[in-house]
């Protein structure tokens, strides 16, 4: 396994939380598209000869020399650019590839990110990130959370950018919930820095702001990067971070494979044999006739049977093991058996349809299912 036991061990203890940047969304050289950086810094015409800035004075220089001083056309450019990433398609599945990765693994249940675009929530099924202080009432630690700590698009006036937004960043809201939620995150796991680098501000920030306290107890983290410099593991290590010589998509694929190794979730190949049941069934539900009362039967029976399907495949796709599926369809199926022996035949041949498909989840097996009901038998029927 490429992935450290010891860190395999954290995830699987529930103890890691990803800390993601824009080299795993929109600034991750999709398409050769030219990234924010790039295109800043030529519509700014940035003098040539002077040293290179970082990304937060580039941003500066331009809201400088372009608006004044303002923010409003920096914005604008923002909201446009994480707007063409947004259109469902190629691109758009291209940018989120490892963001639908995070949300099938069970044990990244809070995600931190500086970055602005709303991938993780869409692909998590978030609905309320964590962006300022008044959202942190609403943090549960039941539920997946995404803290984004410079802003989100959906609310402009959040997002953090130029250097006066880090200094500001920095003085005032370092104190505040928001940060201070990070800071005993960051106390208390065990963090992989995904989509950086190593001379990035923000990581400044983290490491300078927040776990200057910490010392020696600070606990070991963890950073992904497929062609690190030695200047980079040195400085990554100055910092307590462990460098992992792989890609992102690499790590994220690493770790999945070990999960279904384990049967601790289901593995691709289950999920698309149910997505093409799915398929079938709805195929012939739509061609099935109502008229006779087998083919009513078997109408409501197909029902259940795809919304079974759709509950299953759904909850693989947002990072449920099959131990807790198991352990509830377990209870639900012992309920159901006993409702159907009190429901009409319409209540009936709908639950049996769900029944079956939790008994063939249950036994792990491919097993195709059944596409008719026979009323006259009481049971799911081939023909």
């Amino acid at each position: 396994m490429i992935i450290p036991k010891e860190l395999y061990s954290e995830i699987r203890s529930n103890n890691c939380i990803l800390f993601a940047g824009a080299g795993i969304s929109t600034e991750g050289g999709i398409y050769g598209k030219p990234t924010l950086y790039e295109i800043i810094k030529r519509i700014s015409k940035h003098p040539k000869k002077k040293k290179k800035p970082s990304f937060p004075e580039l941003m500066q220089y331009y809201c400088d020399n372009l608006d004044g001083g303002r923010k409003n056309r920096l914005i604008r450019v923002i909201i446009n650019r994480i707007e063409d990433f947004s259109e469902y398609g190629e691109i758009y599945m291209s940018t989120t590839m490892f963001h639908r990765y995070v949300a099938s693994i069970p044990y990244f249940k809070i995600v931190v990110t500086t970055n602005w675009d709303p991938f993780f929530e869409r692909e998590l099924n978030v609905l309320v990130p964590m962006v300022e202080d008044i959202d942190i009432p609403f943090w549960d630690d039941n539920k997946r959370q995404i803290l984004k700590i410079h802003g989100c698009v959906t609310r402009p006036y959040t997002i953090v950018a130029t250097s006066n937004d880090y200094s500001n960043c920095i003085k005032e809201r370092s104190k505040n919930p928001i940060f201070t939620k990070l800071k005993d995150l960051m106390a208390t796991k065990t963090f992989i820095f995904v989509g950086y680098s190593m001379r990035d501000p923000d990581v400044h920030i983290i490491f300078d702001q927040l776990l200057n306290n910490l010392g020696d107890f600070a606990r070991l983290s963890y950073a992904i990067d497929p062609q690190p410099s030695e200047e980079v593991i040195k400085n990554w290590s100055k910092r307590g971070v462990k460098i992992l010589k792989l890609s992102a998509i690499a790590f994220m694929r690493e770790l999945e494979n070990e999960l279904k190794k384990e049967g601790i979730i289901p593995n691709p190949e289950l999920i698309q044999f149910y997505a093409e049941q799915r398929e079938l069934i709805t195929e012939i539900h739509l061609s099935t006739s109502q008229s006779t009362d087998k083919g009513f039967a078997s109408s409501m029976y197909q029902d259940g049977v795809i919304h079974e399907l759709d509950y299953i495949i759904g909850q693989c796709k947002f990072g449920v093991t099959f131990e807790t599926l198991e352990n509830k369809f377990k209870e639900n199926l012992g309920v159901l058996k006993e409702h159907t022996r009190r429901m009409n035949l319409v209540e009936v041949a709908y639950w049996k349809g769900r029944i079956e498909v939790i008994k063939r989840f249950l036994s792990r097996r491919l097993r195709p299912v059944p596409p008719y009901f026979d009323p006259k038998k009481m049971k799911p029927v081939n023909k």
